[in-house]
């Protein structure tokens, strides 16, 4: 029994735990998988410190963070010791490792929302754990309910307790999913990506509050993230992994101010400034999909490789920041670092008005206000339309109107001399075809039955009926090619790829209809920074070669500035202001604007 066993013993206040990753490896046999999908990782979670893992989507990040806790997919071999004072996680039997879930050791998931129950209140989610751990019930149980919600910010506690997941904006969810995720006071807690598509003034609240609970609780914190701005004014410690090594690891602020790894250099490189509208091109190629280990695996990517760093693998050596590097040229290289150069537009707007959002107003019903209040717009045929603001402020379901998948309650869209006033399914095909939504989740978009060519293959057989099978294949293994994802992608299941990998499917899914308006909700927002600049050039080139217009929503302020020609500000479901790009940015009229532009993460600011 559970009980049996002191260091297993629950209950009371947090003890501060240490967590040890020792030498983790990770094999999962598959297709272009032969080798491991992580390498000998070896780094330490101390009490009261967050630890950051940056990192391309899909070099490792999440699988470590996984085999951290024990927790194994099918068909995984999981090797070297995860230690929790004492106690190696990976050696534990099932059932007493499923005990220190949620009770020792927390994780929370990239998505909220599919993290929690759609089907269960979340009062009844939080109490689960607080019944199984630690035995609450009664006023008890409520008491500490709330507790957790007003400690995570969620306001009216009692009234909220009692409403479904649906109910809750994104932001307010991923605060649910951390209270479920703190009521039995853990030792650990795993973050992979928790705030990945939250606007940046509840980005900047959750930082805030994971600070001060590491601090206040003493938990041991990893946080994933491809967000290497948050990770510098968040983290004490920084590691960062390309093709399942770790790379570069020390002080935050170290590594930060002087990178030694050629990997580390070009990323923080590729991360968008609010002070800089440039926008540095992607690391050209892909990363391997399991570890190199006769050479160094960033060689055949890397600017500066020497004729032996294709041919000697090499050994973590101490860093003059205080961590380590594992690069033969750290030394010589300390100085240098990559320039950034002016994103490549490559379009120009039209004057013909392709779109006309006209007094809009979205008031779903028993919603105690509209989602969207008297909205109006014009859109061009090859104009970019930046719309920003806070989780909740209307910006998707602008996009929902738009796409048809809702129909707003007053006012007026015409798409070309189309009038928009029907649901999608009730649309010409045609239509469909030119307007496509890219959402911000993958894995709710993706069929998750179907594999990666037979999603790929759905708008060809749609819109493309003229083209053979040959013809078919060679365009996805092209747009594969063109959103950098390996030709082997096409055989897989969507689960077994990374989130920023499937979201890149997505895209890849859209440009294959060829639409004339483009609708990305957050589409880089699960993407690392060197593919996001692939990525926005890539529909930036479609845009040139087709005329395609494209509404880019996105709480990432500084790439919607590089990006957009106009940009709309919204708050409650209304347009604050709207102002051409630089306009706004040099001098925002509206004080909302201001508060936006100022929570933006920058790097250095720690």
């Amino acid at each position: 029994m559970l009980r049996d066993h002191d260091e297993l013993a629950i209950g009371g206040e947090p003890a501060g735990g240490r967590l040890e990753l020792r030498d983790i490896t990770v094999r999962h046999p598959g297709p272009g998988r032969d080798g491991p999908t992580v390498w000998n990782v070896t780094l330490t979670l101390e009490p009261g410190r967050i630890l950051g893992l940056a990192g391309e989507s899909g070099c490792g990040k999440s699988t470590t963070a996984k085999a951290a806790i024990g927790f194994r997919r099918g068909g995984e071999e999981v090797s070297g010791a995860s230690v929790l004072s004492g106690l190696d996680l990976l050696g534990l039997a099932p059932d007493a490792r499923r005990r220190l879930w949620g009770n020792r050791i927390s994780y929370v998931s990239q998505s909220a929302s599919l993290a929690l129950n759609p089907s269960m209140r979340v009062g009844r989610q939080l109490a689960q754990p607080l019944r199984r751990h630690r035995g609450l019930k009664g006023a008890a149980l409520a008491q500490r309910q709330v507790e957790l919600f007003e400690m995570v910010g969620i306001p009216n506690p009692q009234a909220a307790l009692k409403r479904y997941p649906f109910q809750f904006s994104g932001g307010q969810q991923q605060r649910i999913a951390l209270a479920i995720a703190l009521c039995c006071d853990p030792e650990i807690l795993i973050l992979d990506e928790p705030t990945t598509g939250l606007d940046v003034t509840t980005q900047a609240r959750i930082s805030a509050l994971l600070r001060d609970i590491a601090d206040r609780m003493r938990i041991a914190v990893l946080y994933v993230s491809h967000d290497l701005a948050l990770l510098a004014n968040l983290t004490d410690r920084l590691a960062v992994m390309y093709a399942g090594e770790i790379v570069e690891e020390g002080p935050t602020r170290a590594v930060i101010a002087a990178p030694r790894h050629p990997y580390t250099k070009i990323l923080l490189g590729l991360s968008p400034r609010i002070d800089d509208p440039r926008l540095v091109p992607g690391i050209p190629g892909i990363p391997p999909p399991t570890a190199v280990l006769d050479h160094c695996a960033f060689a055949p990517r890397c600017p500066y490789a020497a004729d032996a760093c294709h041919t000697v693998h090499p050994a973590p050596a101490a860093a003059a920041h205080g961590g380590v590097v594992r690069c033969l040229r750290a030394d010589e290289l300390s100085t240098v670092s990559p320039e950034p150069v002016a994103f490549a537009h490559a379009r120009d707007a039209g004057t013909e008005t392709l779109l006309i959002v006209d007094q809009v107003r979205l008031h779903y019903r028993n919603a105690p206000r509209p989602s969207v209040d008297d909205v109006s717009f014009k859109l061009a045929a090859g104009e970019w339309l930046g719309i920003v603001g806070e989780s909740g402020s209307g910006k998707s379901s602008i996009l929902k109107m738009i796409s048809g998948l809702v129909l707003p309650t007053e006012g007026y869209m015409r798409f070309g001399n189309i009038r928009l006033d029907s649901l999608a399914l009730a649309r010409p095909r045609e239509l469909c075809r030119t307007i496509q939504l890219v959402f911000q989740n993958p894995d709710a978009s993706l069929n998750p039955r179907h594999s990666i060519r037979q999603i790929l293959m759905r708008p060809l057989v749609l819109f493309r009926g003229e083209l053979g099978a040959r013809e078919r294949e060679a365009m996805i293994l092209a747009i594969l090619d063109r959103v950098r994802l390996p030709a082997s992608v096409a055989d897989r299941m969507p689960h077994h790829l990374s989130g920023g990998q499937r979201q890149r499917v997505a895209i890849a899914r859209a440009f294959l209809a060829r639409p004339q308006l483009l609708l990305c909700d957050e589409v880089t927002s699960a993407l690392d920074v060197s593919v996001q600049a692939t990525v926005l050039q890539m529909i930036a080139d479609l845009s040139a070669e087709t005329g395609a217009a494209v509404i880019l929503v996105s709480h990432d302020l500084a790439l919607v500035r590089t990006m957009a020609d106009r940009i709309i500000v919204m708050k409650d479901g209304m347009v604050v202001e709207q102002a051409a790009s630089d306009a706004l940015f040099a001098d925002p009229q509206s004080a909302y604007t201001r508060e936006l532009i100022a929570a933006i993460p920058r790097l250095g600011a720690a």
